[in-house]
Formats: structure tokens, C-alpha cells, sequence
């Protein structure tokens, strides 16, 4: 690394060394400027410190970032806002009560060929992933929102082969919380590569 100081005047000598670094510079008329050029060497351990929290830091955001790639611009179904009265929840209320719960789907899959054909069996249609998340939503009590959601997608990815991956958010609008919300829930992304050979929790008995 090199650093510059400039100064007016006249320079007679100079020391052979300023700190830990090598110096030189010519002599010089009055009034005219004299850059001096001092080359520092950057300690051994901040090198090794970079590269160590570079490498932390991409191996930790990479596989984030290129599973997120591996879907922007793919042709997807969607679903948004489908609503129904379920039993999950930890509390006793809300098993024996229930509540509304609102349930948003993305299923990425090819729809290129029925963009051409505008066949129906080219495609998968919408009432199918919706009866999937009626099923689950108002089947059998689960305590999480976490399984709701991956009941709902491995049935998805199970029942329909055309589909590569499945987003599921579910919430709830009424949470026992001291604030004004819209509802707070879970957001799941699973891929058909990751479900291969795990079908717990697909049953929707």
C-alpha cells in the first residue's frame, strides 16, 4: 500500500527509512512541491481475518441466494388470499373455538405448453391446490402453523409431479397480542428435490 505526503520547500537529504517503509525523493526547487512516497506493509493477520469473514459470510448467504434465483422469472400458479375457520393452536381455545385462518400458494411449473395448447390437462388447475389447502386447513388440529403449512405443501409436490416447488403462508388474523395487525403467521418454500423420499406429514388424516 502506498501513501503520499506532500510539502513545499527544500530537501537537502532524506533518511534511507520512515517507519517500515522505503522512502525516496529527488531534490527539489523552493516553492515547488515534494510528494514523498511511503509503502506500508499491511499486517500479515488482517489478510487472513479478510478473507476468513469473506468466506464466512458468502458460504452463509449463498445457498439463500441461489435457491431464491433458482425461481425468479419461472412460470408459477397462485393463490392468495383463501380463508377458512381451522382448529390449530396451542391453546385449548383455539382447538375447542377455532379461528380464521388465511392462506397464501405458489406452485412453480412449466406452463409454457398450456400457454400453447390452452388444454386444461397441461396444466394443473387452481381448485385442486385449493382443495388440498381446505383439507388441511380445516382437518385435524395441529398445534404449529409450521405444520399446516407443510401438510400443505408436501401434499402439493405429492399429488401433482409437475410442480417443482411450492410457497405456503399461513396466518392468523387474531393472535393475542397488544397491537394492530393483519395477522401473523409462517412462510414455507419446499422444493420436489427436497421431499424425495420424506412424505411425513403429506397424510391429511
Amino acid at each position: 500500500m502506498l501513501t503520499t505526503f506532500s510539502f513545499w520547500g527544500q530537501i537537502a537529504r532524506l533518511p534511507k527509512r520512515i517507519g517500515s517503509g522505503d522512502t525516496s525523493c529527488a531534490r527539489i526547487s523552493i516553492r515547488a512541491p515534494c510528494f514523498l512516497a511511503v509503502r506500508q506493509r499491511s499486517p500479515q493477520f488482517s489478510l487472513v481475518h479478510r478473507a476468513s469473514f469473506n468466506s464466512n459470510h458468502n458460504q452463509s448467504t449463498r445457498g439463500t441466494i441461489m435457491a431464491e434465483r433458482e425461481l425468479i422469472d419461472k412460470d408459477k400458479l397462485v393463490l392468495r388470499g383463501l380463508q377458512f375457520h381451522g382448529f390449530h393452536g396451542v391453546l385449548q381455545e383455539e382447538k375447542t373455538l377455532g379461528q380464521k385462518f388465511i392462506v397464501d400458494v405458489d406452485a412453480w411449473m412449466d406452463l409454457s405448453t398450456a400457454g400453447e395448447t390452452d388444454n386444461i390437462s397441461d396444466t394443473v388447475s387452481y381448485t385442486d391446490i385449493y382443495r388440498i389447502v381446505k383439507d388441511v386447513v380445516e382437518g385435524p388440529s395441529q398445534n404449529l402453523l409450521e405444520s399446516v403449512a407443510h401438510r400443505i405443501a408436501s401434499a402439493t409436490l405429492l399429488k401433482f409431479p409437475q410442480i417443482s416447488a411450492v410457497r405456503v403462508e399461513v396466518g392468523k388474523p387474531h393472535v393475542a397480542v397488544q397491537g394492530i395487525i393483519n395477522y401473523l403467521g409462517v412462510e414455507i418454500l419446499r422444493y420436489r428435490k427436497d421431499m424425495l423420499g420424506n412424505s411425513s406429514g403429506a397424510s391429511l388424516s
